[in-house]
């Protein structure tokens, strides 16, 4: 039978159950907080480099257009 005292104690391992959640609740907040930033620096990093690429493409052709026909021929 259902009595007062087998609540309070019903109430009790809820209890515990219910802040072992919101624990774990906030461990995951944390951790998608901290991976949202290791992805926008990964992001970033991704970037840089087509950005790099795209200088260095641009110094080739630069390079390229500098030399003449005349300083290349053999006469």
């Amino acid at each position: 039978m259902i009595n007062l005292e087998k609540l309070d104690e019903r109430k009790t391992v809820l209890e515990t159950d219910i802040n072992m959640v919101r624990e774990r609740v906030a461990e995951s907040q944390k951790k998608i907080a901290e991976d949202q930033a290791l992805l926008n620096a990964l992001m970033g990093a991704f970037q840089q480099c087509d950005a790099f690429a795209k200088e260095l493409d641009n110094v080739k052709t630069d390079e390229d257009l500098s030399v003449s026909d005349v300083e290349n021929s053999s006469e």
